[in-house]
């Protein structure tokens, strides 16, 4: 999009309502702000204020590396945050002598913590008798992964929390203070000891948990520390005005601070109202529970909106895991062996949407699985879309298909969504990583990009493919293809390679088709000829 256009502008409008909009509903379920915690809140936002240039990936880890206190921000209902905080740390090619020092565990439950790394509890022992609902609440599988790290490289983990139900002002700068003590100890007690701190993106301002630690230390901790913080509102937006939202995924504040861009503000914020939403749902009664239906129709507009189409947001509707009439209504308007297929969606805990009963199934309360079922209302009306593809591998092509098309429409809500990459999915096979139905999948996909080049080079297609024990190996593999091909085709489109009018022709291919394949294969090699937007996801933070 050109930067001064029209469109872009309105493009931007569009972005900026939905941020605004999603962070007055967060501090309407919180109960708003105190002048305490607005200014607490705005010691942090002054670390954005100053000049801050672009820098990299291999800068900011560099540095991190030589930090003796790496703070790393953390935003607790928002999965990505973890995520990056574990790939700077994966990425330490020293970890001797490193301590990992985290909010999310109170320092009372250091012991049970102990216990679990030592391997003398299991995970579900540790979670209740810490009451990880009660004591910190967030989803447990955003932080199983840097305690899976830290276990296996043998690394202390020591909880420097002390929870407070009180969001006063006292109470911000009380556990502050009680934090820095914890910290402080530890390299006092160690001078060799480097320590990575994880802590809300809210305490690391200068002038808040850093500053603590300086008091207990007896000097400024300054020049042996690197802050990260995390997906800055007012960087983000400095950056679409720009245009450089899609290419920029760090940025240096001034020296020893840096600021990680791995969503937008709007997917931020929506995913911490999402939780906030799910947490109040389990407390209501089943008549009572919200419906998500409001919020996808809200992206289904925008999506559309991005596209120049109209579409109809009257006649569809959402319902979760949570509702138990969902099920039954598929059992009676479907057949027993397609079926079985959605069973197998639910099982995977996956969302979808069937257009012939105009129903959609959220799996997941997060802002890519909304995005997907918006993205699936757009298409069925723009292309009259009736039947999900359920019948393997005959309607493979056509998964396939719907997914490239989900993920690229995704990405106009979440455009910091990253797909694999073919090199991706080499390195995840050649691990040890993938289950049995995770290798079939891998297997499958890789084999069908070989057919794929086969037909892009010579022309000609090799109809074989392997047969999947599990039902599952296709939705996880045609996942995995259709975001490969979905992240080149939004590129193409934001990059003004692709005009509006020809994307229009794709979307209105007909997936019904019983020439289908053909369809696809001319539809591939479009999008083939657009540029790699990269090379691998482990470029990205």
């Amino acid at each position: 999009m050109r930067e001064n256009s029209l469109e872009s502008r309105r493009w931007l409008m569009l972005r900026r309502n939905l941020f605004k909009q999603v962070a007055a509903q967060v501090q309407e379920y919180l109960g708003g702000e105190s002048k305490g915690l607005v200014r607490y809140r705005q010691e942090y936002e002054n670390e954005f204020h100053g000049k801050w240039k672009v820098d990299s990936r291999e800068s900011l880890l560099a540095t991190a590396e030589s930090a003796r206190f790496l703070f790393l921000g953390d935003f607790h209902a928002l999965q990505q945050s973890q995520r990056a905080q574990l790939r700077i740390l994966k990425a330490m090619k020293n970890t001797k002598n490193l301590t990992l020092a985290v909010e999310f565990f109170e320092e009372k439950s250091q012991s049970k913590v102990d216990a679990y790394l030592a391997g003398k509890i299991s995970e579900k022992e540790l979670l209740q008798v810490i009451d990880w609902p009660r004591n910190w609440g967030f989803p447990w599988e955003h932080y199983r992964p840097l305690l899976r790290w830290a276990l296996k490289k043998k690394i202390p983990v020591i909880g420097i929390n002390q929870r407070s139900d009180n969001r006063s002002i006292r109470s911000l700068y009380k556990r502050d203070r009680f934090s820095a003590a914890i910290i402080a100890k530890l390299a006092k007690d160690n001078p060799k000891k480097r320590i990575a701190i994880i802590y809300g993106d809210l305490h690391l301002a200068g002038r808040h948990l850093p500053f603590q630690i300086s008091k207990k230390m007896g000097y400024s901790i300054e020049a042996d520390s690197v802050s990260v913080f995390q997906n800055s509102e007012q960087i983000y937006f400095s950056l679409l005005e720009k245009g450089l939202e899609l290419t920029v995924d760090v940025v240096r504040l001034n020296k020893g601070k840096y600021c990680i861009l791995s969503v937008p503000p709007w997917v931020k914020w929506q995913n911490y109202l999402m939780f906030l939403e799910q947490a109040a749902d389990f407390e209501l009664g089943e008549e009572d529970r919200i419906d998500p239906t409001d919020q996808i129709a809200k992206y289904a507009e925008i999506i559309a909106q991005d596209l120049g189409v109209e579409i109809n947001l009257n006649e569809f509707s959402v319902e979760t895991a949570g509702q138990s009439q969902f099920w039954s209504r598929l059992k009676s308007q479907i057949g027993a062996k397609e079926l079985g297929w959605y069973q197998t969606y639910i099982q995977s805990n996956r969302s979808f949407y069937l257009p012939q009963l105009k129903l959609g199934y959220l799996a997941r309360f997060s802002v890519n699985h909304a995005a997907a079922i918006a993205a699936s209302i757009v298409y069925s009306q723009i292309s009259s879309w009736q039947i999900f593809p359920w019948r393997m591998p005959k309607d493979f092509l056509r998964l396939i298909w719907l997914e490239t098309l989900q993920f690229f429409a995704s990405k106009m809500i979440n455009p910091k969504r990253k797909s694999d990459t073919v090199l991706d999915l080499r390195a995840a096979l050649s691990s040890k990583l993938p289950d049995d139905q995770g290798r079939e999948a891998l297997q499958l996909a890789l084999s069908q990009k070989m057919q794929e080049l086969l037909y892009l080079i010579e022309g000609r297609r090799v109809r074989k493919l392997p047969q999947p024990k599990h039902k599952g190996s296709y939705i996880e593999a045609a996942q995995l293809l259709g975001g490969i091909m979905g992240e080149k085709l939004y590129h193409a489109y934001r990059n003004q390679l692709l005009s509006r009018k020809k994307l229009h022709l794709l979307l209105k291919k007909p997936i019904a088709s019983a020439q289908f394949s053909e369809i696809y294969y001319e539809a591939l090699k479009l999008i083939e000829n657009f540029p790699e937007p990269f090379a691998s996801k482990v470029e990205k933070l």
